[in-house]
């Protein structure tokens, strides 16, 4: 908020006022623009995890991965398995 108050008062430039503040431009850029969208709300501090885990892999094929892992007499390995 102290950045944001400084910033609106315009008395230094924008790199000597991230400076003062002891963080990036970039980082600057990035709260004044969420100031501007959101207003004093977008200053609070948001969840870092992931939106969306696209990472994961569905259930069935998960289901369907195990069952032919397990049988025969060897463990067959992501490219046979892929075959």
């Amino acid at each position: 908020m102290k950045f944001i108050a400084d910033y609106l008062e315009d008395e230094h430039s924008f790199s000597q006022l991230c400076l003062d503040h002891q963080i990036s431009r970039k980082t600057g850029y990035k709260w004044v623009e969420r100031y501007k969208a959101e207003g004093p709300r977008g200053l609070e501090e948001r969840s870092r995890s992931r939106h969306n885990q696209t990472y994961v892999v569905p259930f069935a094929v998960r289901q369907a991965i195990i069952e032919l892992r397990s049988t025969g007499e060897t463990v067959p390995g992501p490219k046979k398995i892929q075959n």
